[in-house]
């Protein structure tokens, strides 16, 4: 059942008029086919992605976009799969008193860090704490990692800053902590595991480490092994050493603290892993701006298109309705809103590849832009949208550090919504969305999706039940899938937030700005 737009009833008579009306009827057609088996979860390199970006092409060229690409619509993301072979892994774990039995996929979890099927392993342990060298801390303190495993833990540390979304915080996530050491030349990273710190359990880090573990090619050199280590097996092999983890995982929230070897404990042997070289696309699409000067410059909208594929334990596809078949949607509702009323600046229609592996579209866009980087006024992502129910709020998340956040607010008061007050981020969703890599470049951006803020302010108490329900038991999961009953008030909402924030920045004389000094990420 098609239900109409709950935002145009708070929009005023003003904003209504400058801001063309998104359908949503077009939104579930949209999100009803990504959405389809027929798309096998768009998993990246198979045949349904490949279905997902040509029909984001083919939308894109209905609407009359110009290629974003010269005269293609399409951008080319060089990829590498690995996934680790079980069978031939063999790898040991040895103390003083001989081999420690560590099981793979329970006691610990590694993938390849280089594309090759075979890598070889023989090297010490050495623990550095959080493995974070940022802004006055360094957990190497000048210890030569070179040639061997570097173990460390994860989550937030006590001298991180207020707040969220900074790079300090970042500074907590795995992916910074692997690439910390892999510039030191480290052979292996292994991070300790440890739910509280981490903000999710075992299960989670299972789930990703057992599947194929999608790179940009060529992957990046050094630390030819990653993965984790349980709890415990972290406690077994530090006492193995004659180290009391529980006092040096103390220390390790300090500055002070200074690496650890752990003498006498190594680890050795074979990395197997299957390699699977293939390409995946960005697909994008430019409306020409009306203002020859202001026209140079674009806002871009975007979602990406890809998810999880079919699940090889179950042969369940995972459908990815919510994540991202309603941002793809919002975004082309968007640009069919928009090709009847351009702005003065230019706008573009972005659909990255890969973000579920992590963000790499969107890193290959930054890194080989299709429009200048400073050009760009503002990216408003449209992530995992809310299909539980209006709300009295928008989101802004990892908006604070610009006056985007300003000009997002002027357009929710306009709506007749209020902005979602900022809070923590203990679960570092900021940076796992497509907006990240644009940030780290310079450029304003957000994602305004509804899993990525949570607890916000619904009209009506079970909608935010649903939407708790919904993180809890169906997101990448095969249940995610799209419902022609869902009540879709509160996602047209969002969308017209997106749109009416869209057309302010395509209009107005100035743009959004970075408060305080640059960000170093």
């Amino acid at each position: 059942m098609i239900r109409p737009c709950f935002c145009a009833s708070v929009l005023t008579a003003a904003l209504v008029a400058q801001t063309p009306a998104i359908q949503e009827g077009t939104l579930r057609g949209h999100m009803a086919f990504l959405a389809d088996d027929l798309l096998e979860g768009r998993g990246p390199g198979t045949r349904g992605g490949y279905l997902a970006a040509k029909y984001l092409e083919t939308q894109l060229q209905i609407l009359g976009m110009k290629p974003a690409n010269g005269t293609s619509y399409l951008q080319a993301v060089p990829l590498v799969g690995l996934r680790t072979v079980p069978e031939r892994t063999k790898l040991v774990f040895r103390g003083l008193k001989g081999p420690m039995d560590f099981s793979l996929g329970e006691g610990y979890l590694v993938g390849a860090g280089e594309a090759a099927e075979e890598v070889k392993i023989a090297a010490p342990l050495v623990f550095v704490g959080h493995g974070v060298t940022l802004e006055g801390r360094d957990d190497f303190k000048g210890v030569d990692v070179r040639g061997k495993i570097v173990l460390a833990v994860v989550g937030p540390r006590p001298d991180q800053e207020p707040g969220c979304c900074t790079p300090s915080h970042y500074s907590a996530r795995w992916a910074f902590k692997i690439a910390q050491a892999r510039k030191r030349g480290a052979a292996g990273v292994l991070l300790i595991h440890e739910s509280a710190q981490a903000g999710y359990d075992w299960r989670v880090v299972k789930a990703g480490w057992t599947i194929e573990r999608v790179h940009r090619d060529p992957l990046a050199s050094g630390a030819a092994l990653q993965g984790w280590l349980s709890n415990a097996s972290a406690r077994a092999l530090f006492a193995a050493a004659g180290l009391d983890f529980d006092a040096l995982r103390k220390e390790a929230d300090t500055r002070d603290f200074h690496p650890r070897t752990l003498e006498g404990v190594s680890l050795s042997g074979v990395l197997a892993s299957e390699v699977r070289r293939f390409q995946d696309w960005n697909v994008a699409g430019v409306l020409p701006g009306t203002d020859p000067e202001l026209a140079k410059e674009a806002v871009i909208y975007s979602a990406h298109w890809d998810h999880l594929g079919v699940d090889r334990r179950t042969g369940r596809t995972l459908n990815g309705a919510v994540d991202n078949a309603s941002g793809c949607g919002g975004v082309l509702a968007i640009a069919q809103a928009m090709v009847g009323k351009p702005t003065r600046r230019s706008q573009m229609f972005f659909f990255p590849a890969v973000e579920e592996p992590g963000l790499l579209g969107a890193e290959a866009f930054v890194a080989h832009p299709l429009w200048p980087l400073d050009k760009i006024v503002a990216v408003l992502n449209l992530e995992s949208l809310n299909f539980a129910g209006p709300t009295r709020d928008i989101g802004l998340a990892g908006s604070e550090g610009n006056t985007l956040r300003d000009i997002g607010g002027e357009v929710a008061q306009r709506m007749g919504l209020k902005v979602t007050p900022s809070k923590p981020d203990p679960a570092g969703l900021f940076f796992r969305s497509d907006h990240f890599p644009f940030v780290k470049a310079g450029v304003p951006a957000f994602s305004p999706g509804f899993s990525l803020d949570g607890g916000w302010d619904y009209i009506h108490e079970q909608d935010g039940l649903k939407a708790k329900d919904y993180v809890a038991k169906h997101y990448h999961q095969s249940s995610d899938r799209y419902d022609p009953q869902w009540d879709l008030r509160g996602m047209m909402q969002q969308i017209q937030f997106i749109h009416a924030l869209g057309v302010e920045l395509g209009n107005r004389a100035d743009r959004p700005v970075w408060k305080g000094p640059a960000r170093h990420w």
